[in-house]
């Protein structure tokens, strides 16, 4: 009995921080204490050769039989009439695909065949190592598997995110100078407009992927009027046709040539181009995979990819994936949920993405996983009383006891199949793990996900740092939240002084910089911003504020352009803020607006519903505030409702980050009277 009590408990963790110059408050992961991780165990890779191809060549060979990539077959694409949302009284055309019910596999030594062939048929059309491609298409296997081709030939891989505006491609096509493109049928209209615009005689190859069934006018009208020269081919044919070349061996890549060109959706001016060395993300992927190893070893495990993979870190994840051999489903935001998806022939809801696949793993940003409670406590809140009540109580039950034994086992599961049984099953039932990054996530998201759905890890990973930065991982408890835990094995932290703030690193707390053989090479065509954050001795600087916890795990307070200092001399960290008021059930998005030497703080608000009360509002915010345990100075003052979409109006990156200015901006006239300005 002993015995078994004991397997309950999880074991406090040990801290794995240690500090390996006292003088420049440098930190690192234990387990890299000596060195930092550049390579993978398996395979083994040489100096020169730590880069992508080489572990896709190596994986392809040895589990040639698994499978490897799925996606839901696109069986009908149906159209319906519906009255516009803008209140302009006119209708407008919604299309809802039907799927098939389950997904369709490949194995890796197919998809190893699919990528030689693109691989060979870009090389004997004159593509040359060092030549850029643009993957301007949503998530897919097929944008996986391009860029798996042109990795293995040294063609430099540049993305733009597949929401990004006509004008913000074509400044990623200028600047990379990309000769080919792979695009899809969804977005062919945009791209039209894009291909317009570019210089003449750049764009050399257009690949796409999709069906006709999505948008065959449209594809019909680019393909009559592709300019002389420019060869266009569905990239499902280029995979299937089985082209070969003898150019193949010569044109291999070294560990330190350009791998990625990846932009970031950019907050303010032009997306900026982070260059990625192969040996950049292989160091990430390897540090990655030496923390993940021992949680997939242990079950079957599916992970499904619906984030842009123009975003660091979803193709850090799949590459992870691909080396662990774990399945990749694909899927879309749009198609997770069964709303998304229409039944057989058009009639009734048909399967989301959950439901078909399944998975064990799944990663979003903060935004989706707040939808999700949201969207659960919605439901709850419509429940009789008794109901309601049962479900509050066990959620701080079952929390409870994950603090106590700190992990899941026998009793929390028997919550899991009774109570928390039907919410685990809109995400399929088998979800164990969720990663969350990009931006701070709520302790009340956190705690829902982690009580009623699954494990959440946080992780902390800038573009610049190839996605991993630092994660929390499952052996640290169930109950670990706000905090990014200990920095990956691939980067070593540096805490340097914020003066103005009054913040020490000999204290453990301060501006967090970033070094290690993950690290960027540099921005693309950007001497300026290189020399602004990027030091001689190798440093990259964040921006971000960061504190060691006594456990020794690291927790992201704010940034530092975000610190605002008040007329009490009280700093207002903003964006940790805005997570907390975040947990109000009323909004959907916020940004907080506080200016130096004011008295109080305000914010702008997108309401839950286009009929929301702005008094009512503000006192349902005010008290979020006081729940959280926010000070005066913190609780908001007054707010300014915005009933557009800001996913859509342009208040809001590609990859959901706030456009603060572009915001403050559009509500200035207001913010400058409620300060009392003329």
């Amino acid at each position: 009995m002993a015995q078994y009590l004991s397997s309950l408990f999880l074991p406090k963790h040990d801290n794995r921080l240690v500090e390996v110059d006292a003088e420049q408050h440098i930190y690192r992961n234990k387990i890299a204490e000596h060195e930092l991780i550049k390579g993978p165990k398996v395979p083994e890779c040489s100096e020169n050769d730590r880069t992508i191809g080489h572990i896709w060549r190596y994986i392809t060979d040895t589990n040639a039989d698994k499978p490897g990539f799925g996606e839901r077959e696109l069986l009908e694409m149906h159209v319906e009439e519906k009255p516009a949302t803008d209140g302009s009284g006119k209708t407008k055309k919604w299309y809802t695909p039907e799927l098939s019910d389950t997904y369709k596999w490949i194995t890796y030594g197919e998809a190893r065949k699919w990528s030689d062939s693109v691989t060979a048929y870009l090389l004997e059309k004159g593509i040359q190592p060092g030549d850029s491609i643009l993957l301007y298409a949503k998530t897919s296997q097929w944008w996986m598997i391009t860029a798996m081709a042109c990795f293995a030939a040294g063609i430099i891989v540049t993305t733009a995110y597949d929401s990004m505006p006509a004008d913000d491609v074509l400044h990623v096509l200028k600047e990379t100078g990309s000769k080919v493109v792979l695009t899809e049928i969804s977005l062919i209209g945009t791209f039209e407009k894009v291909l317009k615009g570019s210089p003449e005689g750049q764009v050399q190859i257009v690949l796409y992927s999709g069906k006709e069934i999505e948008n065959k006018k449209q594809l019909e009208q680019f393909l009559s009027s592709v300019p002389k020269g420019i060869s266009v081919d569905h990239v499902k044919e280029v995979m299937s046709e089985g082209h070969t070349s003898s150019k193949l061996a010569s044109s291999e890549p070294s560990t330190n040539d350009l791998a990625m060109i990846m932009y970031t959706s950019g907050s303010t001016g032009n997306p900026k181009g982070v260059e990625m060395t192969h040996g950049n993300m292989v160091a990430a992927q390897s540090a990655g995979d030496f923390l993940a190893r021992d949680i997939v070893a242990d079950d079957e495990h599916y992970y499904i990819a619906f984030l842009p993979l123009a975003h660091v870190l979803e193709f850090l994840l799949e590459f992870m994936f691909i080396n662990l051999t774990v399945p990749i489903g694909y899927a879309s935001i749009r198609t997770l949920m069964e709303d998304g998806v229409v039944g057989k022939d058009g009639q009734g809801k048909g399967k989301g993405d959950l439901s078909a696949l399944r998975p064990t793993i799944m990663c979003g940003v903060p935004a989706v996983w707040e939808r999700i409670r949201k969207g659960i406590e919605s439901k709850v809140a419509k429940q009789n009383p008794i109901l309601q009540t049962i479900f509050n109580v066990a959620i701080n039950v079952k929390w409870q006891l994950l603090k106590f034994f700190g992990k899941n086992n026998v009793i929390t599961d028997i919550f899991n199949k009774t109570i928390f049984a039907p919410i685990r099953a809109v995400t399929g039932g088998r979800l164990q793990y969720g990663v969350t990054g990009g931006a701070p996530v709520s302790f009340e998201t956190h705690r829902f996900v982690n009580t009623t759905l699954c494990q959440l890890l946080e992780g902390y990973g800038l573009t610049e740092c190839c996605g991993l930065g630092a994660v929390t991982l499952p052996w640290m408890g169930a109950t670990t939240t706000g905090t990014i835990g200990y920095p990956s094995p691939s980067i070593e932290f540096r805490f340097v002084d914020v003066e103005d703030a009054g913040y020490k690193a000999s204290e453990g707390v301060g501006e967090i910089w970033l070094r290690g053989p993950s690290l960027l090479k540099g921005y693309h065509k950007r001497p300026d911003v290189n020399k602004e954050s990027l030091t001689d001795d190798g440093w990259f600087k964040t921006g971000d504020v960061g504190k060691i916890n006594p456990d020794g795990t690291i927790s992201i307070t704010d940034r530092i352009k975000n610190l605002v200092k008040l007329s009490h001399g009280e700093y207002i960290a903003i964006e940790s803020l805005e997570s907390k008021y975040r947990n109000c059930q009323e909004i959907k998005s916020i940004c907080i607006v506080a200016e130096n030497g004011k008295d109080f703080i305000l914010a702008v608000v997108e309401p839950s519903s286009s009929n929301a009360d702005k008094d009512q509002l503000l006192k349902a915010l005010q008290k979020t505030a006081r729940d959280a345990g926010c000070s005066r100075v913190e609780t908001i003052h007054d707010i300014f409702l915005s009933n557009e979409d800001w996913s859509k109006n342009g208040y809001m990156t590609t990859s959901g980050k706030l456009k603060r200015n572009v915001i403050k901006d559009a509500y200035k006239d207001d913010i400058k009277k409620a300060y009392g300005q003329k």
